[in-house]
C-alpha cells in the first residue's frame, strides 16, 4: 500500500481506536467520535457517490475526508469544502530537532494527555471543542489503545505544543499538531514531529498538512501524494 490509501487505512485505524464504528460499508470507514460522525473513503470514488454519501448520513456535525481527492469537490447543502495535501515520508536520517529550552515526551497519564489535549485544542485551534473540556477530545482510554500515542512539547518548562501519533504496523499517522500561539515560530514543531518520527525510524509518515504546516513537513522529507478533499458540516 502507497500514496494516499496509506494514510486512508491509517485514518480509518486511528478513528477505530477513538470513536464507535458505524455499520460496515465496503465505500467507506465511518465513526462516531466526541460528538460527530467521521467519514474517510476506503477508496477512490466519483462525485456522485460522495454526494450520496453525505445525503444518506444522519443530521448533526460530520466531517467526511476523501484522502484520494480525484473526484470535483462537490457543493453540498450547509457542506463546506476545503482541499489540502495529503503528505507521506519513507524512512530516513531525520536532522536535528532539539532547540535549547525545549524537551518533548510522549504522554503517559490522564493529567499529562489532558494538558496535551488542551494545547490541541487552544492551538489548532477547534471551536467546536471550546470551551475545551477534559477528555471530550482525547479520552483517557486511548492512552491503552494499541498504537496510539500523545505527545508534549514544553518551551522552559511551559506546554507549548503537542499531537498524537497512530501506529498500525504499517505507516505512522501524525495527527492535531498544534502549537499555542504564543510559543510558535521557536522551533516547537519540528522538535515535536522529529521526536515522533524518530521514535518510530522504520515506519512510513503519512499525514494530512495545513498550509502553515506544509513548509516544516516539506523540509523534514514529507512529500505531496494527492491532495485530498475534506467535506464539514456543523451540525
Amino acid at each position: 500500500m502507497e500514496g494516499a490509501g496509506l494514510y486512508a487505512a491509517n485514518a480509518a485505524g486511528m478513528w477505530h481506536a477513538a470513536g464507535t464504528p458505524l455499520p460496515a460499508d465496503p465505500r467507506y470507514a465511518g465513526f462516531t467520535a466526541y460528538g460527530a460522525l467521521r467519514i474517510v473513503l476506503r477508496r477512490p470514488l466519483g462525485a456522485p457517490s460522495i454526494a450520496a454519501i453525505v445525503a444518506a448520513l444522519p443530521a448533526g456535525r460530520m466531517t467526511l475526508e476523501d484522502p484520494y481527492g480525484l473526484a470535483a469537490p462537490q457543493q453540498l447543502p450547509d457542506v463546506m469544502v476545503r482541499r489540502m495535501p495529503v503528505m507521506n515520508r519513507s524512512p530516513r536520517p531525520l536532522p536535528a530537532g532539539r532547540r535549547d529550552g525545549i524537551s518533548v515526551a510522549p504522554v503517559t497519564g490522564p493529567d499529562t494527555l489532558a494538558t496535551a489535549e488542551r494545547v490541541i485544542v487552544d492551538g489548532f485551534p477547534y471551536p467546536h471543542l471550546q470551551p475545551w473540556t477534559a477528555g471530550r477530545a482525547l479520552s483517557p482510554e486511548l492512552l491503552h489503545a494499541p498504537g496510539w500515542r500523545a505527545w508534549l512539547a514544553h518551551r522552559d518548562g511551559t506546554p507549548a505544543a503537542a499531537g498524537y501519533t497512530f501506529d498500525d504496523g504499517t505507516a505512522l499517522g501524525v495527527y492535531s499538531l498544534a502549537t499555542l500561539p504564543e510559543h510558535r515560530r521557536a522551533g516547537l514543531a519540528r522538535a515535536l514531529l522529529t521526536a515522533m518520527l524518530a521514535a518510530h525510524p522504520r515506519r512510513t509518515a503519512t499525514l494530512v498538512a495545513t498550509e502553515a504546516g506544509r513548509p516544516l513537513y516539506t523540509a523534514l522529507g514529507f512529500t505531496t501524494v494527492s491532495t485530498a478533499t475534506w467535506y464539514f458540516r456543523a451540525g
